[in-house]
């Protein structure tokens, strides 16, 4: 497991202020009125508690499935401290996205923040796919959220001798204590395998006490569109839609998100 996923407090921090993806999600629900949402990987609930604060008023239920135990525990205290009808619509439930059923079909599916990066071979891809397939009901919707090929971060760490950049890609603090926490990275990628392995350096600095650093080293696959494409299809899905600032501006370096809806 990665050693951010062993510290949930840490990985809400890094995410303080995310919320584009999450009133995206929102939009979808008001749009499309699904009575049972399933997120996959839904972590510490940064997506599925405030989606299950609106349950309610949009009349649907969500699940969050999760492998880590650090990160459901943390989940759960959030569920705890919602109004009881916002924590009656909401349940979180232990799993393997590539194996979990439920007897009860959703009619949406998510999977925010690139969480499907973690599948590094193509049959725990396809098997991811086709698990979603099974869990929609006729008509349910999979919206798979990635982000796009850093390719010229790519390019310099295949030079010889490899050259990998040390950025700083996250500088946040906590509104409630003040504490900041930095976050560097490293990245290698291997193009035979799709993979690119990043280096996450922490820094954290409590307003009193001692500084924390720590790695976190993560493997991911990285997924190109017509990829993507062919995995809706693998698993009998029909590309619906397409969303994201790189189907607007493809050449701008800065359009990393691709986000692709999925149809039973």
């Amino acid at each position: 497991m990665d050693a951010i996923y062993t510290r949930p407090a840490d990985y809400d921090l890094e995410h303080e202020g995310d919320d584009e993806d999450i009133e995206f999600y929102l939009q979808l629900v008001r749009k499309w009125r699904p009575r049972r949402v399933l997120e996959l990987a839904s972590g510490s609930g940064r997506v599925t508690v405030p989606l299950a604060e609106q349950a309610e008023s949009l009349e649907f239920e969500i699940v969050g499935l999760e492998i880590a135990d650090p990160m459901l525990a943390a989940a759960e205290e959030k569920r705890a401290a919602l109004p009881r009808t916002a924590r009656d619509r909401l349940t979180f439930v232990q799993g393997d996205v590539r194996h979990w059923h439920s007897e009860t079909p959703f009619d949406l599916i998510i999977t925010p923040c690139s969480s499907l990066s973690h599948l590094l071979t193509i049959d725990d891809q396809i098997q991811t796919w086709r698990c979603a397939h099974d869990n929609l009901r006729d008509g349910g919707r999979l919206v798979a959220d990635l982000t796009m090929p850093n390719l010229p971060v790519y390019a310099e760490s295949m030079q010889t001798p490899p050259r990998t950049t040390v950025e700083i890609d996250i500088d946040t603090s906590d509104p409630e204590d003040g504490t900041r926490l930095l976050r560097y990275k490293t990245t290698r990628y291997f193009p035979h395998e799709q993979r690119a392995e990043i280096r996450f350096l922490y820094d954290k600095f409590p307003e009193k006490g001692r500084v924390h650093r720590y790695v976190s080293d993560f493997a991911c696959h990285v997924y190109y569109p017509r990829e993507l494409e062919l995995l809706f299809r693998c698993a009998a899905f029909r590309v619906e839609e397409r969303y994201g600032d790189y189907f607007m501006h493809p050449l701008r370096p800065s359009s990393r998100q691709m986000i692709y809806v999925g149809r039973r």
